[in-house]
């Protein structure tokens, strides 16, 4: 069984569009995403429209993410701050969505974004395509209280792009649950299908920074191995919508193009003799997944934190909600 994604309507059950405003703070809108994991995907980057670029490939979004908060002030020039955890930092993708939602809209203003995450950023989990949507909504609504889901959607995706984040991420956190990116391209361009699953399905995850994703889009021999593998096993999943064939998918995928760290080896080679096979590597991260079910959380829990620290370790389950204002 499946079905083809649509993105919700902001005014959708789902996307509730809560405003607040404050005479000293201009005005603020919040926006929750969740982290997303991509087992397999090929590349589609080589299109002069940012929007038109993007994956194949499959995944499925978790509900731990990133909640983002907008402030915004009248103001002589564009001004942007950013923090991630309370911490300042200089966060071009989020630079990026801001500068062109703002160009776009002919506003110069103070824009103080603040994202609150769950996820560790670099280890594959869409921390950046998290905090780029939940951005792209959270002003998009600011500056135009009718902006579509998939035109506010389109700044996160191709700031992802033209700053070599991601390519699949942002259409993925719209949709949710676990998705197939049978199309590439950003929300409203690319084609997503769902994968039903179990509802008490646990996901295990675990990693840490370690593969840089534009060092991976940027070399040859690696592009040739996830595009030659990523272009047969992505139509066997198209034609067999399951959970157990995007699993055996990604191992294959995994083995095939060569980026496993050595604690990723170990540590999948360590889940399979305890007997918990439905687990492989996160692309692109020095990271695993791993599918269980409640009783076998502690055990999956206790196998992996010998590979990474307890804070690296999250247990967590498939979000079937995409990113949505709060």
């Amino acid at each position: 069984m499946y079905k083809e994604y649509l993105i919700p309507d902001f005014g959708d059950e789902i996307m509730t569009d809560t405003l607040t405003t404050r005479p000293d703070a201009g005005l603020t809108a919040k926006a929750f995403v969740p982290g997303h994991v991509t087992g397999i995907f090929r590349i589609f980057d080589e299109n002069d429209d940012p929007l038109r670029c993007g994956s194949t490939g499959a995944g499925f979004s978790v509900s731990i993410g990133t909640e983002t908060t907008v402030s915004v002030m009248e103001h002589p020039s564009l001004e942007i701050t950013t923090d991630y955890n309370k911490e300042r930092i200089d966060a071009k993708v989020t630079k990026t969505v801001v500068r062109r939602l703002t160009d776009d809209y002919e506003r110069t203003l103070k824009v103080h974004v603040s994202h609150d995450s769950s996820l560790v950023p670099g280890a594959g989990f869409g921390a950046s395509g998290a905090g780029a949507l939940g951005t792209a909504y959270a002003l998009g609504y600011l500056l135009d209280d009718e902006i579509s889901p998939a035109k506010a959607a389109g700044y996160a995706h191709y700031a992802e792009v033209v700053n070599q984040t991601g390519l699949g991420d942002v259409i993925s956190q719209t949709v949710g649950g676990v998705e197939v990116r049978k199309e590439p391209g950003s929300p409203g361009v690319g084609v997503t299908l769902n994968i039903t699953h179990d509802d008490s399905l646990k996901v295990v995850l675990a990693g840490a920074p370690g593969l840089k994703t534009s060092d991976i889009l940027s070399d040859s021999a690696s592009r040739k191995r996830i595009n030659d593998a990523g272009d047969e096993l992505v139509s066997r999943i198209v034609k067999d919508l399951s959970i157990e064939t995007f699993i055996q998918c990604s191992r294959e995928f995994s083995d095939t193009v060569a980026l496993k760290t050595e604690r990723v080896k170990d540590a999948l080679k360590d889940l399979e003799s305890a007997g918990f096979v439905n687990s492989s590597m996160v692309m692109i991260g020095d990271s695993v997944f791993c599918f269980c079910n409640e009783s076998e959380t502690s055990k999956v829990k206790e196998t992996l934190t010998k590979y990474w620290t307890t804070t690296e370790v999250l247990v967590t389950e498939i979000s079937e909600l995409g990113g949505r204002l709060l």
